[in-house]
């Protein structure tokens, strides 16, 4: 059943069946990544909810996103593993939904950069002058990047809130831009290392289907740069689960 959403488009149900047909299962399913995350030392498995669910969408409600969560925690069992961290697609969080996503078992999600840019809203509110900001934040400091010590993170509904600091937008083909983003990245990993915050990355795989090896390149540069500041202070890379047990110690 579809999820009762005012603008349907944003629900992914009923599949496409035809679609389905023409989507090959190992990239439908993607087992051999699932696999390879769960294999890697340091990585986690966590929720982005079952159906890409959206929280502040008009016409959907705390019973449809428990559905959801039900579903994910169904998946989780399949795959004999327990859910402990979740991000929320577009960064639509709830608190009443957080509530949920406590009561499966979840101890950490991704909350949103501690400035207006990136305050949570639904697509209707977001407006084109605060998502042209968020742009041109990624290569210019618009906003300040607030970086939190762990024993700072705030906890709700039980769930530690591991903000965003920094999107790592996708490789733009213009080096002058690609160089100021680069930069302002890596200075804000060293501020993070020399106070001891946290700095939370991320990024959504497709952004590297285009200029693949340009992107992959940019994030071996970031790599690389973590690996000078763990040398050199002691700066270390968790997941967010690991970060919530580290907090709560």
């Amino acid at each position: 059943a579809a999820i009762p959403y005012q603008n349907q488009a944003y629900s992914p149900f009923p599949l496409n069946e035809k679609l389905l047909r023409e989507i090959p299962d190992e990239v439908l399913f993607g087992r051999t990544e699932i696999d390879l995350i769960r294999n890697a030392s340091g990585q986690e498995l966590a929720s982005h909810t079952y159906s890409h669910y959206y929280c502040l969408e008009k016409g959907q409600t705390v019973n449809d996103f428990t559905a959801d969560t039900n579903r994910m925690s169904k998946l989780g069992d399949e795959l004999g593993i327990e859910f402990r961290s979740i991000v929320f697609p577009r960064n639509q969080i709830s608190p009443e939904y957080l509530n949920v996503c406590a009561e499966s078992g979840y101890v950490a999600y991704r909350g949103n950069q501690l400035s207006p840019l990136w305050s949570a809203a639904s697509f209707e509110d977001e407006g084109q002058v605060k998502r042209a900001k968020r742009l041109a934040d990624a290569y210019i400091p618009v906003s300040k990047t607030i970086s939190l010590k762990p024993d700072q993170l705030e906890t709700n509904s039980k769930l530690i809130n591991i903000p965003a600091n920094r999107f790592l937008r996708p490789h733009s083909g213009k080096a002058w831009l690609e160089k100021s983003k680069t930069k302002r990245i890596m200075n804000e990993m060293s501020e993070a290392a020399e106070n001891g915050t946290v700095y939370h990355l991320w990024w959504h795989p497709h952004n590297f289907t285009k200029r693949t090896a340009a992107n992959l390149l940019q994030l071996e540069t970031l790599l690389s740069h973590y690996q000078s500041l763990h040398a050199k202070s002691g700066f270390l890379s968790m997941n967010m689960a690991e970060i919530a047990d580290h907090a709560k110690k």
